[in-house]
């Protein structure tokens, strides 16, 4: 593997479209990891909503809680490390004058969150009709 490729101390000279090209880079750096921590919120929020739930009303959510929710903290956690990784790939490919597009992670990202979605509610609606 190549360390200098990963090096964070990088100085460009601004020619063209050079500053506005690793900014954006920056920017969607950013929006990585602010999906990323919604993500994992969102995860800790569901196990303790599922909690209380359990507490109060519905004991059928409780065994749901703790594996839906890390689910989704280690899909926030991925979200993160993608963003990482992505982020040094496409400096080290502007540097070449190459710009990768992420085609595939974006729809596999999308994907895996609606599964999620389509999954918590399963969940909620088989119980809530299991204890009507």
């Amino acid at each position: 593997m190549d360390w200098a490729a990963w090096n964070p101390a990088l100085t460009l000279e601004n020619a063209g479209s050079v500053a506005r090209d690793h900014l954006a880079s920056e920017r969607t750096f950013l929006a990585y990891v602010r999906t990323s921590l919604t993500i994992a919120s969102t995860g800790v929020a569901l196990v303790q909503l599922f909690t209380i739930s359990a507490a109060t009303t519905n004991h059928a959510l409780e065994p749901w809680s703790r594996p839906i929710g890390a689910t989704i903290i280690a899909l926030g956690l991925s979200t993160l490390c993608f963003g990482v990784v992505r982020y040094f790939s496409i400096q080290n490919a502007l540097l070449g004058g190459n710009y990768p597009v992420a085609r595939v992670s974006t729809i596999l990202l999308a994907i895996t969150l609606g599964i999620i979605i389509v999954v918590v509610f399963g969940v909620l609606i088989g119980v809530r009709s299991r204890g009507a």
